[in-house]
Formats: C-alpha cells, sequence, structure tokens
C-alpha cells in the first residue's frame, strides 16, 4: 500500500494525493473493517470486465445476494432495502460531482482513487471550485462510507489496468426520474455538478464546477 502510494505521489507531484487511513479523510467518511469482502470481490473481478472507457450498473443480483451484503444493509443502512453494483473502467479524471440525500458505501475491488470534496462548499451561485477538492488513495479490499455531504464521482484507476469497485446505495438511487430534471437532480437521489469539459455537461448536465478538470496519472509497471 505505501509503495504504491508513494509511486502515485511522484508520478502527481502538483496534486495531494492522501491516505484513505489518514485523518484528512475524517470529514469525508469512514473506513470499516470487520466485513469478509471475499466473495464480493470474486464476483465483481468474474463479472466486469472491459477494454477502454468507464461503466456503471445500479444493481446486480449475484452481488447483492451475497451474505456480506445482507450485513452491510443491517449494520450500514438500518435494513433499509439496497442496491449493490459497480463501477468499473479506466478513468482518470475528475469530471463532475455527484451527491445523495444518502451515504454510498464502496468497496474497493482494486486500488483506486477517489477525488471528493464537500457539499457545504459549492456556492449558489458560482458552484463548486476544483480547486477545494482533496484525493485519497483507496487500497484493494477496503470497505468506506461516503457521507451524504461527500461530492464524488466515478474513481479513478492507480495504474494501467481497469479499476473495480462495489457501490452499495438505498434501492432505487440512479433510476431515471419521473420528471424532467431541473438543476443539478440528474437521476433519483442523484444531484450531479458537470465539469464543462466532462461527458455529462455534453449531455446536458449542469456546469456547475470551475477550475481545472483534475487528473490522476497512473502508475506504468
Amino acid at each position: 500500500m505505501l509503495e504504491r502510494l508513494m509511486r502515485l505521489r511522484l508520478l502527481n507531484p502538483k496534486i495531494t494525493i492522501h491516505s484513505v487511513e489518514s485523518k484528512t479523510f475524517i470529514p469525508y467518511g469512514t473506513v470499516y473493517r470487520g466485513f469478509d469482502l471475499d466473495p464480493m470481490v470474486n464476483v465483481a473481478k468474474g463479472l466486469y470486465r472491459i477494454e477502454s472507457g468507464t461503466r456503471y450498473e445500479t444493481s446486480n443480483v449475484r452481488l447483492e445476494e451475497l451474505q456480506v451484503s445482507r450485513h452491510i444493509a443491517n449494520d450500514l443502512f438500518g435494513e433499509l432495502p439496497i442496491q449493490v453494483g459497480c463501477c468499473y473502467g479506466f478513468n482518470t479524471l475528475l469530471n463532475g460531482m455527484e451527491y445523495h440525500k444518502s451515504s454510498e458505501i464502496l468497496g474497493a475491488v482494486t486500488d483506486i482513487v477517489l477525488i471528493v470534496g464537500r457539499l457545504q462548499d459549492v456556492d449558489p451561485d458560482t458552484g463548486w471550485d476544483s480547486r477545494l477538492a482533496e484525493i485519497f488513495y483507496v487500497p484493494e479490499d477496503s470497505l468506506i462510507e461516503l457521507y451524504g455531504t461527500t461530492l464524488h464521482f466515478a474513481p479513478c484507476r492507480v495504474d494501467q489496468k481497469q479499476f473495480t469497485a462495489v457501490i452499495i446505495l438505498p434501492k432505487g438511487t440512479n433510476d431515471p426520474l419521473a420528471c424532467d430534471t431541473e438543476g443539478t437532480r440528474w437521476m433519483k437521489n442523484k444531484w450531479l455538478l458537470a465539469h464543462p469539459e466532462s461527458p455529462a455537461a455534453a449531455k446536458g448536465a449542469a456546469v456547475r464546477i470551475t477550475g481545472k478538470n483534475l487528473s490522476v496519472n497512473p502508475i506504468v509497471e
């Protein structure tokens, strides 16, 4: 873990990459221990393979039927109905920031980098400045919670291989809206702030991020 984090820092001298285990992460979420993630990791590795791009599946029955998913639903969501899906691919860019009116649980199947921010820093007039972002290295087999006030988006890959992260949310999150989008409201339980250079902006998402479209240089093995 430490060696790969140090290599990432050397490759990205213009940004600060923290460990998710550091106190810097405390305002954004929690790192959980005591959950056996091996079954979840094995299923996700077998299900999700692409050659390029980045994709997200909101729900997968095979992941949701795992005993560890039931434990997470009971212990971390207070027995609320949940959905267990996966985000995977080759992303290296900020592109946007989303938030939910609930926490999100993320299981790192591979090493990933997360770019996050605080909802409290979104200016109602000007939006959110990417200079306020903080960046975290999350090692594989980590289970973390991102609070409802944490801005986040697709993880970034750490090396040349595909990243994979299991995403657990209240059931129905990211389903299509019953009515038209308005402002940053993009899908059910999802508010999206797009960077002007992002694919989401090209699809009509509200451009509410100023500053650079931050990028993470991955390790070349």
